[in-house]
């Protein structure tokens, strides 16, 4: 039977369309290319693309279950893993780590051919000494001894120190260990099981897998946009400048409102047909203010864009701070609009350096951030973040130190330092000329001297320094960072005292202002071309580490 005219007549446009395509192809790239753009156009008619996802789930769950050494479970977790209520003893822990260990793959009987270039001898027993002697997490108690706990997160980083999680299927317990710490972190801020993400080196790479990842998005669904932009808060961390300019981004800043808080109206000028995800913090690092997400989450809605929340800082610390009672405004998945939040398993959840957690709305976002590569001759290759190889141990521990602490565990850390925090910001308002900047959320603070108060505070951190206090110098206004840390549990009057005398000291003595690093930020600050100070944070950076 002859088709309808009209239908013939788009039978012979799409032919003659497809089999340019096919000669233009065939012309360029032969035949691999003809079959590559061939297989692009059918995934243009409906249903093709389902049908082929469909395939690949099917083969991907086959091929892992291949190579896995242990069995894969081919439906989803039904039930989001998360922090215990109550802190596992070290006894159960030690048996977590043995049950754990036994599943992974035995490099030692010599059939591994990758991953493990270590061996169990004298060599290996040194590098465990020296580990533990940059890495051990003493001091969460308040002190210098550690507790049946903290040696046996120490355990499990010795347990799993060689291992390497650049294959999710050689070494299953970390598969199992990572998985489950996203779940945990993910459940702390309010997600769900459909959560996806990934642990990393520390914040910066969790920002900047973020970034990365909204890029790759835009690139897939708004391709048109070949100049692509950040906007976020003038107080987002510099790493999302770091990850601009690594992946040919800009970012556009929002100013601050006199409170120190971001100017709304502003942000959402900012936003226009180049902007690719929106970002804040909660809390910006420089005042512990948590940024009006609920605010940008609507912006996020009301343009159909991404919207990452920096929590690397205060991931988890205002998730305990909030059930404590304390007034914390909403940050989390809860916010419509955010689509991600990154959190620090090395900060506030007092994990090993170099371990944080980026966890997505869902996997068809986080899918984004993987990078797959199929055309070198070593093989299939992909990579979840930034890094390739990444050590098992960061991973075991951060694992064992949410299981171990437990939600009463974080209570009673998060209890302690919003007391010492609370008891410091009372203490610097009662400084004649001092003041706390804004209204911070969490267990952070700056400090600024007050109009006509006669105190340089740059002078004043100086002051401090000789009185052997390590102060973080701000700038743009200039200000003194405090995070209060477990170290500082029962120091609370030794800081006000010497803040106090200090004080004193510089109070009414202009001259200081040209001496010491206050002589040396305030040169800085008169410079009008920042690219002379970028060169000056260059040339620092280089002379430091020259041997």
């Amino acid at each position: 039977m002859d088709l309808p005219a009209p239908l013939q007549w788009t039978e012979h446009v799409l032919f003659s369309l497809l089999l340019a395509v096919v000669v233009r192809s065939y012309v360029l790239y032969g035949l691999t290319g003809v079959l590559k753009d061939l297989v692009k156009f059918l995934r243009l008619l409906p249903g093709v693309d389902t049908l082929i996802q469909f395939i690949l789930a099917r083969e991907v769950q086959t091929f892992m279950n291949k190579v896995s050494a242990t069995p894969v479970d081919s439906e989803p977790v039904k039930k989001a893993v998360e922090i215990p209520e109550k802190g596992c003893s070290a006894e159960e822990l030690l048996q977590d780590m043995a049950e754990l260990k036994a599943l992974e793959t035995v490099t030692e009987d010599g059939k591994v051919f990758a991953y493990v270039y270590t061996m169990e001898d004298e060599h290996a027993k040194t590098l465990r000494k020296a580990f533990d002697m940059f890495n051990d997490p003493t001091g969460y108690d308040g002190n210098d001894k550690p507790s049946a706990r903290e040696n046996v997160v120490n355990q499990f980083a010795h347990t799993f120190l060689h291992e390497n999680a650049l294959s999710p299927m050689v070494f299953p317990a970390l598969r199992k260990m990572e998985t489950e710490v996203i779940s945990m972190v993910a459940t702390m801020l309010n997600g769900d099981s459909r959560c996806s993400g990934s642990l990393t080196t520390g914040g910066t790479e969790s920002i900047l897998m973020a970034v990365k990842c909204y890029r790759d998005r835009a690139r897939e669904l708004m391709p048109h946009i070949t100049e692509p932009e950040i906007v976020a808060p003038i107080t987002i961390h510099p790493a999302f400048e770091k990850a601009a300019e690594y992946f040919n981004l800009t970012v556009c800043h929002a100013p601050l409102k006199p409170d120190f808080t971001v100017d709304l109206a502003a942000f959402e000028k900012l936003i226009g047909k180049n902007t690719v995800m929106l970002a804040a913090s909660a809390p910006q690092y420089p005042y512990g203010i948590v940024d009006p997400i609920e605010d940008v989450g609507r912006l996020a809605t009301k343009h159909n864009l991404p919207f990452h929340v920096d929590g690397c800082f205060g991931g988890f610390m205002l998730p305990w701070v909030e059930k404590l009672g304390y007034p914390v405004p909403p940050f989390d998945f809860r916010v419509q609009g955010v689509t991600s939040v990154s959190a620090d398993v090395h900060k506030y959840g007092f994990g090993l350096k170099g371990s944080s957690v980026v966890v997505y709305k869902s996997s068809e976002i986080r899918r984004h951030q993987i990078f797959a590569y199929s055309s070198w001759p070593g093989g299939l290759f992909g990579s979840p973040g930034f890094s390739g190889t990444r050590p098992g141990a960061n991973i075991a521990a951060s694992w064992a130190a949410l299981r171990s602490l437990g939600e009463d565990g974080y209570m009673q850390k998060a209890e302690q330092l919003m007391k010492t925090t609370l008891a410091m910001e009372e203490g610097v308002d009662s400084i004649q000329g001092l003041s706390i900047v804004g209204k911070p959320a969490m267990t952070a603070f700056a400090i600024m001297s007050t109009e006509n108060s006669g105190i340089d505070i740059l002078a004043l951190a100086d002051a401090m320094e000789a009185r052997d206090w390590h102060m973080e110098r701000q700038q743009l206004p200039n200000t003194l960072h405090c995070t209060i840390m477990p170290h500082h549990i029962g120091r609370e009057m030794v800081f006000i005292n010497d803040l106090t005398e200090s004080a004193d000291e510089v109070r009414g003595k202009a001259s200081l202002s040209s001496k010491g690093t206050a002589g040396m930020y305030g040169m800085v600050a008169k410079i009008p071309d920042r690219a002379v100070v970028d060169e000056f944070i260059l040339q620092f950076f280089d002379k430091a580490y020259k041997l």
